[in-house]
């Protein structure tokens, strides 16, 4: 008896995906370094969004090639009921909440670098350019981690293990994939999260959207002129905490907002598409 293919990609699959995807980043970079002397910022957010918009259109084509199953299976972009995407949308914010406070507290036992923290705040806050922060972190971040994540990696974790092992594993490498440890900690939280988003529904639209949300909040919160105390605008090297009605809206939202997801998705199981199973 002929066994049964095996899906792409397996784990070690994927880390040589992400490595492929390191290595082309590098190349992108070093084109935009030499493209200095024609009077573009290699560091300006709207460079660094192209680039990683190119590097992860290769790298997603080459993984659904290998995948040997139609674009639309690997990046599946079903609708999903509006109502169900609201509640999903409200988890966002709340969970978005709790692990800013959960930054905040990793922050006051691991200090990071000045120059992260200068980073992180000039991209939240759009100070080098908006549109240009915009443009990296509400769409080409999702776009690029939705699609290699939850897209072609997810495809051929699903067939390989249980729905609950391929999330948890997809998500680790998520996390380790911002090579940092002050994004773990959010990274690895999404993952799961977007990562059952995606099983529960057969579509990547509730990542995409979620990711985006969650990414644009400290651009929104920084931009309104209205300081919110420890969730964005905070000075390098310096260690805040949200005011307690802060945390707590978040618990409400996550908590609800999860309890009201789970119902909606086993009230409407016309609207959820099966993982395939594994060969």
């Amino acid at each position: 008896m002929t066994p049964a293919p095996t899906r792409y990609p397996g784990v070690g699959q994927a880390v040589l995906l992400l490595l492929l995807a390191f290595g082309v980043s590098l190349v992108a970079q070093l084109g935009l370094l030499a493209l200095k002397t024609a009077g573009i910022d290699p560091r300006h957010p709207g460079a660094q969004a192209a680039a990683t918009l190119l590097v992860f259109a290769i790298v997603v084509a080459y993984g659904v090639r290998r995948a040997g199953s139609p674009a639309a299976d690997v990046l599946p972009l079903r609708e999903i009921p509006l109502s169900l995407l609201a509640w999903m949308m409200i988890t966002t914010l709340g969970i978005g909440i709790l692990l800013s406070e959960a930054d905040n507290l990793l922050r006051s036992v691991l200090p990071p670098p000045d120059w992260v923290e200068r980073m992180f705040a000039d991209l939240a806050g759009g100070r080098r350019s908006l549109w240009g922060s915009v443009a990296l972190l509400v769409v080409a971040a999702p776009v690029t981690e939705e699609a290699l994540f939850r897209g072609v990696f997810l495809h051929g974790f699903f067939q390989r293990f249980t729905v609950r092992r391929a999330v948890l594993v997809s998500a680790l490498l998520f996390a380790f994939f911002h090579l940092n440890p002050w994004q773990f900690i959010g990274a690895m939280t999404a993952g799961v999260l977007f990562g059952w988003w995606r099983a529960a529904t057969g579509s990547l639209v509730p990542g995409l959207v979620c990711h985006a949300l969650n990414n644009a909040m400290p651009i929104v919160v920084a931009r309104s002129g209205t300081r919110v105390p420890g969730y964005a605008g905070v000075p390098a090297g310096s260690v805040e905490f949200h005011p307690w009605w802060l945390d707590t809206i978040g618990l409400v939202l996550a908590v609800g907002g999860l309890w009201l997801v789970a119902r909606a998705l086993r009230r409407e199981p016309s609207q959820i598409t099966t993982v395939p199973d594994r060969p």
